[in-house]
């Protein structure tokens, strides 16, 4: 492995005025202080209102109307007061303390104090999806009082504070936790409450106002609609139409017909690295992916910068590491590691065993990615790596990926702070690890990082981003710049290591 030394630290990276749609009628008062309707369409399904359940990225827009959080996140998602209105780790850095905001209350009447937030942490990290992956590091809470409370962790962990200000800081009704209700009712203390009359699971979720909520000026609007959709044409004909106020644009083709349509196209960098994720890196389902050279030989296949192009609409930057430009594991050199070079790529194979290149079950991700689904199967059959479609619907894609149903697919990662990086997708207990690869040296280097802090933390991470290049864990194409089309109804603010921006982010045009 290339050993690198610590060069510099960079930079740490799903409301007032007049709005309808969908025919409903303007209801502002005028003033810039609440009205109208806001709706949205999310990329992915609803995941179930329990927060172990809860998903992060484009997951979050279903869960901000009904749950506040400990913590909010700035446009530079950097933690702000909200329901803790102070915090401060001890010398240690494992034990974080807590100061709540009082008088708030759940939408059943129960007390937001500091039992609530002990019984909500406690019972978020039991579930399996990437909010309880956030709060796996937590060894203890203590309610100190009514209003403070002491989190205990098992180790330093760099972005927990950050990470209590989105899924997994949220806080459902403590009595609803208890009767096991969460799954299909929300109840928690945030600015809108779910209309379960005017929802229809899978295709729309209506939230209307939370009378009682106690920062109601910074969500004006009267009501939010989520309407899921995935089809990149349906996004667009409902954004044209009127039906929905904000979508995430996945094609590019389709940004200048929703500008040339009237709309406004918000672009950003979310910090996420889309490209070729290797799942099975030990081979146990695809044995080739079990060597070396065969991911070597997948990085070789890809024509970044024509990528950038052809998939991306020229929005994005070509990488060959999972880490964001941002974060302070990034090495510009690493993006040099994997020329263009189908001759070579062909090569390593036969050095592999396989010069006849092999057959891999890929998921069709075509109906949402299609520029990205042809590109993937074009250029490794180039190489001889055969790509078998198959048909997997829309809802169930991320479960059969959970699942370790696929080897290999074409994917959008979130890259965040350099540690959710890590945390995410290459410890041997990470969600997006999906088939738990480890060795001893790549463990060594995380240890290292985690009870590290400064300049030596950030070479560690810088050694870690090395150590996967090197081994060629995934085939990056992308850091991704998404395109979210609105009406003229409303404006939006982008918001740094998200998909989509946040709902407080968004407010009436007028």
């Amino acid at each position: 492995m290339r050993r690198r030394t610590f060069v510099g630290a960079g930079v740490v990276a799903i409301l007032g005025g007049t709005a309808a749609c969908s025919g409903e009628s303007d209801t502002s008062s005028g003033n810039g202080a609440s009205g109208g309707t806001l709706t949205l369409a999310p990329l992915v399904p609803s995941q179930p209102w329990d927060l172990k359940d809860a998903g992060l990225g484009n997951n979050t827009q279903y869960y901000q109307p009904v749950y506040d959080s400990l913590l909010r996140l700035d446009t530079k998602a950097e933690p702000i007061p909200n329901v803790a209105t102070k915090w401060s780790y001890d010398s240690t850095g494992t034990v974080l303390t807590l100061t709540l905001r009082t008088g708030i209350t759940f939408t059943d009447g129960a007390a937001l104090d500091a039992s609530a937030v002990k019984k909500n942490l406690e019972h978020t990290r039991t579930g399996a999806n990437e909010a309880a992956g956030q709060l796996k590091g937590i060894k203890d809470v203590e309610v100190v009082g009514a209003d403070t409370v002491k989190v205990t962790l098992s180790a330093p962990d760099p972005s927990f504070v950050a990470n209590l200000g989105s899924v997994a800081g949220m806080l459902a009704s403590p009595q609803a936790i208890d009767a096991g209700t969460l799954k299909d009712t929300p109840v928690g203390s945030g600015p809108y409450t779910l209309d379960k009359g005017a929802t229809t699971n899978g295709s729309v979720y209506t939230f209307v106002r939370n009378e009682k909520y106690w920062n109601a000026d910074e969500f004006p609007f009267d009501k939010i609609v989520l309407k899921p959709l995935a089809d990149p044409t349906a996004i667009l004909n409902a954004l044209r139409s009127g039906q929905v106020d904000g979508a995430l644009i996945t094609t590019p083709k389709n940004v200048d017909a929703a500008r040339s349509g009237g709309l406004n196209i918000l672009r950003y960098q979310p910090g996420d690295v889309a490209g070729v994720y290797i799942w099975d890196r030990d081979g146990k389902i695809s044995k080739p992916l079990g060597e070396l050279k065969v991911r070597q030989a997948i990085n070789h296949a890809f024509d970044r910068a024509t990528l950038i192009k052809s998939v991306y609409g020229g929005l994005g930057e070509p990488t060959a590491q999972v880490f964001n430009p941002i974060s302070t594991a990034y090495d510009a050199s690493l993006n040099d590691t994997y020329p263009y070079d189908p001759a070579k790529a062909k090569s390593l194979l036969a050095e592999a065993g396989y010069p006849d290149g092999f057959s891999v079950d890929i998921p069709d991700v075509g109906p949402i990615f299609p520029e990205a689904q042809a590109a993937m199967v074009q250029y490794l059959g180039d190489i001889g790596i055969k790509c078998k479609l198959v048909t997997v619907p829309s809802t169930e894609l991320l479960n059969q990926l959970l699942a370790g149903k696929f080897a290999i697919s074409y994917f959008s990662l979130a890259s965040f702070r350099s540690w959710d990086t890590i945390t995410i997708q290459a410890r041997p207990d990470s969600l997006w690890n999906l088939f738990k690869n480890s060795d001893p040296e790549l463990t060594a280097l995380i240890d290292s990082a985690q009870n590290s802090t400064g300049d030596s933390q950030n070479a560690d991470f810088k050694e870690i981003n090395t150590y996967l290049v090197d081994q060629a864990w995934n085939a990056p194409w992308a850091v991704v710049e998404n395109s979210y089309a609105t009406s003229r109804r409303v404006k939006v603010t982008a918001q740094a290591f998200t998909p989509v921006p946040g709902l407080y982010n968004f407010t009436p045009a007028g």
